[in-house]
């Protein structure tokens, strides 16, 4: 398998020649030949194939000479033994097209990435399959699943190593593992594994800059690289102190930051980004932006972290927004930006360069339609045999892993008995992430996991789990609670939490039992029943329109008045979309359109806009 995937990648690239990079103490030698090392990341699953070619001529033109990308497991294996190397996730084409743009590239297979993205990297199956598995450490279930991925994973990139003629330089082991575990032996059989499947290399690895991250994080025979903002005086220091034979590698600096639902966004400042970077390059680093350019966790695949309000140890469950523009230096749809050109000035009065015009570069074209009509509706109560993909019942809830789900909704039915009229508190105990409830079809209210304060500044108390009030009538009825899985955590001590009810359901003290649960992984809506009858609000509802649009051409999907939920164009999911912001817009690929007959279909939870219609802006 690897002679054929290297005799396909040199024919349409020439003969290449084998490289090794050397790390010396101040210094990189590829092949013998002095090498500058300065990247940035460009993550191949966030970008549609037709732009990466674009974004990657873009980093060439900035003065990178190299690209670095993580590989995202959960992406790759979506069940076990099912692999997808296919489209976003054709990773041996994004490596050609690296090569062919005349990049190296620092590969990050990961068997865990965080990136904000679900759980992290890591396929939901291990929850499933393994509901007590230790994750990223030596535990054998862990190990077994992970020898089988990387013997699939080394046949696609391999071929595209340095010492086998192609631009990988370096592969990294783990991510960050210093802020996690203190199993060394397992960082030795990653490595040791990928050593097995062919990868000559040298590795690297990424950690916070103290003591302890590095202690942790790594192994004496890897190069240790770091992440940090703007403290580059503190992070090379750490790094020359911990590692004095090498050079000090900076792997994430991150230029930008992640965005939240339900938070402002608070975009960095320029001139500090641009002033220590260059400081960064004065002191010898070798530097990675973080990002270079986002793009977009399209789907479902978005990750969430778990914080705490500020003055207390109250917890509260973070999701990540759809968009990971994370104000980069190009944009979410791969325009250069502001801080682009201020960073590109700086590596060329470095590099002793000729001065270059700023926004010298051209941008992508965009377009706008307005007036997309949404006037054909789908129940979710209507349609939930072409939605349901399993049926179990069970005395307690079960989590979307032990349904053998990954994402999506899941639909817990209860039917309580007749008897005397009940008022009571319900409670979704270990609630993982919002709750729609129903009694007899009536909505009743919206839970979710958090209860925020009303004041920042003013934490307060907070219920240990959602309640809503209830009254059951003595005819008894059926209760309906509707979950939607957020994205898993994808970074720190809650990494494994399982999706869905993850406790009990309880009216008042007492524990609910006899329920049918139902899978809606929202993947597929070729079977819906479309009709003319607008719902009321709170009542789960597909609504559908066309529209005409310039093929090729770029765009956003203005969600501007409605409410919470997903949007697909031509059966592509763009992701999640909700009212409370920052995110307002999806960012619409211009390769997802043609000029006639482009299908618009929108999940909504709660209520559509007013004049039930969508703008592309």
């Amino acid at each position: 398998m690897y002679c054929i995937q290297q005799t396909v990648r040199r024919s349409t690239g020439g003969m290449k020649m084998k490289q090794l990079l050397e790390i010396k103490k101040d210094s990189l030698r590829l092949s013998g030949e002095p090498f500058f090392l300065i990247s940035g990341s460009l993550h191949y699953f966030r970008i549609l194939p037709y732009d990466w070619k674009r974004r990657l001529d873009l980093a060439k033109d900035f003065g990178l000479t190299a690209i670095q990308t993580y590989v995202p497991w959960n992406a790759h294996e979506p069940q076990p033994g099912e692999f997808d190397f296919s489209g976003r996730l054709n990773l041996a084409a994004y490596l050609e097209t690296a090569d062919q743009a005349g990049l190296k590239v620092l590969l990050r297979p990961s068997p865990y990435i965080c990136s904000e993205w679900d759980f992290g990297g890591l396929p939901w199956w291990l929850l499933r399959d393994h509901p007590r598995i230790a994750l990223r450490r030596t535990d054998p279930d862990f190990l077994a699943a992970l020898r089988s991925y990387y013997r699939r994973l080394c046949r696609e990139f391999v071929p595209y190593l340095s010492t086998n003629g192609g631009p990988i330089i370096m592969v990294a082991v783990e991510n960050e593992y210093g802020s996690y575990g203190n199993d060394k032996e397992y960082l030795r059989l990653i490595a040791e594994i990928l050593r097995e499947n062919g990868v000559d290399v040298p590795f690297y690895t990424a950690d916070g800059y103290s003591a302890t991250h590095l202690k942790y994080g790594n192994l004496p025979e890897f190069w240790a690289g770091v992440d940090y903002r703007i403290e580059s005086t503190d992070a090379i220091s750490a790094l020359r102190e911990y590692q004095p034979d090498r050079p000090p590698l900076l792997c994430e600096y991150w230029s930008g930051r992640a965005i939240h639902w339900e938070e402002e966004f608070h975009y960095r400042e320029i001139p500090p980004i641009a002033t220590a970077f260059r400081e960064a390059l004065e002191l010898g680093g070798m530097l990675n932006f973080y990002m270079f350019g986002g793009g977009t966790n399209f789907g479902l695949m978005n990750g969430a972290n778990i914080h705490t309000y500020p003055g207390t140890n109250d917890e509260y469950f973070n999701p990540i927004t759809t968009s990971y523009d994370v104000d980069a230096l190009l944009s979410e749809n791969g325009t250069p930006t502001a801080k682009y050109y201020a960073c590109r000035r700086e590596l060329d009065a470095f590099l002793g360069k000729p001065i270059r015009p700023d926004n010298n570069l051209p941008v992508p074209k965009t377009q706008s339609v307005t007036g997309i009509r949404l006037d054909c509706y789908a129940s979710i109560w209507e349609n939930l045999d072409t939605l349901t993909t399993q049926i179990k019942t069970a005395a307690r809830p079960l989590t979307m892993e032990e349904m053998g789900q990954g994402y999506g909704l899941i639909l817990y039915s209860i039917e309580l008995p007749s008897g005397k009229e009940i008022d009571e508190q319900l409670f979704l105990d270990g609630l993982h992430d919002r709750a729609l409830v129903y009694l007899n079809g009536q909505y009743l209210g919206t839970l979710y996991r958090n209860q925020k304060p009303s004041d920042d500044k003013i934490p307060a108390p907070l219920p240990r789990e959602p309640f809503l009030p209830v009254k059951v009538p003595s005819s008894g009825g059926r209760l309906d609670i509707l979950v939607e899985n957020m994205g898993r955590v994808c970074f720190g001590v809650h990494l494994g939490e399982e999706k869905g009810i993850t406790g009990q359901v309880r009216l008042g003290h007492n524990c609910l039992s006899h329920y049918t649960i139902r899978s809606l992984p929202m993947d597929c809506l070729s079977r819906l029943r479309w009709n003319k009858q607008l719902p009321e609000p709170n009542q789960p509802c597909f609504f559908r329109g066309s529209f005409d649009a310039q093929a090729d051409i770029d765009t956003w999907l203005h969600m501007e008045g409605w409410g919470k939920g997903f949007a697909w164009i031509n059966g592509f999911c763009l992701g999640r979309y909700w009212e409370t912001g920052p995110q307002m817009a999806l960012y619409l690929p211009g390769a997802l359109l043609r000029e006639k007959d482009n299908v618009i279909e929108l999940f909504e939870f709660h209520h559509p806009s007013k004049e039930l219609t969508i703008e592309l802006i």
